[in-house]
């Protein structure tokens, strides 16, 4: 009985203390590194227009952007991106419609797993009120497009459930972005 007692109190205590300890998965690496991956354009424009409209004000100036669209840009390893927006100022207070398009790159930060635009080059700038264009000043002609590049670059245009490497290249083709990141 003695034996059998013994015997209890060991198993007991191995499958209590079994418990504690942790067995490394050997099919579990901390290796597996994603070296490649694609980003749709469309999906892209999906997140993009969930977070119209953007404002930003500064004074009596006043930029809303209502549509942004993300598409292959003039090279392989660029973005255009394109803004609909309204400008209102104290000379223009019902508004000035207009449409921008810049030139982008794509970037992914790991900390917030989150790809997001880098790299806004200036591009053009269409009124579509031409009557009102000159009631624009030349410091509102500069607060226009840097503002817009500012909230282009806060636009979250995917976030990613993995962590990621830096982005090392992109390629746009078909409707798709083509991402290598660093090894």
């Amino acid at each position: 009985m003695k034996k059998f007692l013994f015997f209890l109190f060991i198993s007991i205590n191995f499958f209590l203390l079994s418990g504690c300890v942790s067995l490394s998965n050997p099919f579990k690496s901390n290796t597996f590194v994603v070296k490649e991956g694609y980003l749709l354009l469309s999906k892209i424009n999906e997140n993009i227009a969930k977070q119209m409209p953007l404002d930003e004000k500064i004074g009596s100036n006043e930029i809303k952007i209502v549509k942004a669209s993300v598409f292959a840009g003039p090279s392989k390893n660029r973005l255009t991106v394109e803004a609909e927006f309204i400008f209102k100022s104290f000379e223009i207070p019902e508004g000035l419609p207009a449409i921008a398009r810049f030139s982008a790159s794509l970037k992914y930060n790991p900390k917030t797993k989150e790809f997001k635009l880098t790299d806004i080059r200036d591009g053009e700038i269409k009124f579509l009120k031409e009557e009102l264009v000159e009631f624009i000043n030349k410091r509102q002609r500069k607060f226009i497009p840097d503002t817009l590049k500012i909230k282009l670059q806060e636009l979250v245009l995917h976030k990613s459930k993995k962590r990621l490497k830096i982005i090392k290249s992109f390629e746009v083709k078909e409707g798709k972005i083509k991402i290598k990141f660093n090894n």
